[in-house]
């Protein structure tokens, strides 16, 4: 190995860890906020005012957003990743790091299209289930919370507040729709790889390449 792939190599796995850590980060922040979120929707379910109710349609929207958020910083680190790995196993030769492509079969295929965590056009792991399970339990949520309002509230009242819950929604989910639906991002995002590093690096040698 020469002096200058030394560098590169030196340079490459470091860009790898940063990415990695990244990675995990939002995991991290991920799970924090699904704990904080949930007690937050108890809490005001508990509760039982009138503002208080209000309040979790829009948090759970919210909190869904913000875990979208939260999503498209790990996949951006998951490409980079997968970049950085292909670049160093083509140095040594062979297929050392091979952690993007476990990611792609266990988790979901990098830039698939998909609604925020719930991946389309392939069997469901694990991931997409977890995905679900947290949109229903949340959507249930919302729709108590909407109901109680009904027994509460005037029905004119009731009915803007619906209307105004279904907009904040819908508004949101076809921002998630415009951003994950078919992976522009990441494919613009693999692009920019490809041209830094060269052909075949920005897809690697994922099982998602098939």
């Amino acid at each position: 190995m020469t002096d200058l792939e030394r560098m590169k190599y030196d340079a490459w796995t470091r860009q790898l860890e940063r990415m990695r850590a990244m990675q995990y980060a939002y995991n991290r922040k991920f799970f924090t906020l699904l704990l904080v979120s949930t007690a937050a929707i108890l809490w005001a379910l508990r509760d039982g005012s009138v503002l208080a109710l209000s309040l979790v349609p829009i948090g759970v929207v919210t909190a869904g957003m913000t875990a979208s958020f939260f999503l498209c910083n790990c996949d951006f680190a998951r490409v980079h990743a997968r970049a950085l790995e292909g670049q160093i196993n083509r140095l040594l030769g062979t297929r050392v790091l091979i952690a993007s492509e476990m990611e792609a079969e266990y988790f979901y295929p990098h830039a698939a299209r998909k609604l925020s965590g719930l991946v389309w056009g392939r069997e469901w792991t694990l991931f997409n289930w977890f995905t679900l399970h947290f949109c229903l339990v949340w959507s249930a949520a919302a729709g108590w919370a909407v109901l109680r309002l009904w027994g509460m509230l005037p029905v004119a009242e009731a009915l803007v507040l619906t209307l105004g819950f279904g907009v904040w929604a819908a508004g949101n989910v076809l921002v998630l729709h415009q951003w994950f639906g078919e992976a522009a991002g990441e494919k613009r995002m693999e692009q920019q790889l490809k041209e830094a590093f060269g052909n075949g690096s920005g897809r690697g040698t994922d099982v998602d390449s098939r």
